[in-house]
């Protein structure tokens, strides 16, 4: 599926289902059912991606999902030292990862 067949799905996110919309997605010509199938991605998108890049400069335009996690870093949060608001992937702002809490 997705979670294996490229290199930027770092955290292996993986939806099956989804996956199944996307291969039917290029063989459908029913506009009410490409409409239905690109709902059901949204809504799935919504629901489970941790976090997002708005535009290729994260460190000034991003944003996450606090439905499962929450307490991501952001400017001017009060961490000491300050940790990037980036994706929590590299360098110091892995730093970030530590003070997640889980939503109960």
């Amino acid at each position: 599926g997705m979670a294996s067949n490229w290199s930027g799905n770092w955290g292996q996110y993986s939806n099956p289902a989804a996956d199944e919309i996307i291969a039917a997605i290029p063989g459908e010509t029913d506009e009410a059912k490409l409409k239905e199938m690109y709902t059901e991605l949204v809504n799935i998108y919504l629901s489970e991606i941790p976090s997002f890049t708005l535009m290729y400069r994260p460190q000034s335009f991003h944003t996450v999902n606090e439905s499962v996690w929450t307490n991501y870093p952001y400017d001017g949060d009060g961490t000491v030292p300050p940790v990037p608001p980036l994706d929590l992937t590299d360098g110091w702002s892995i730093a970030g990862l530590y003070n997640l809490e889980l939503v109960q």
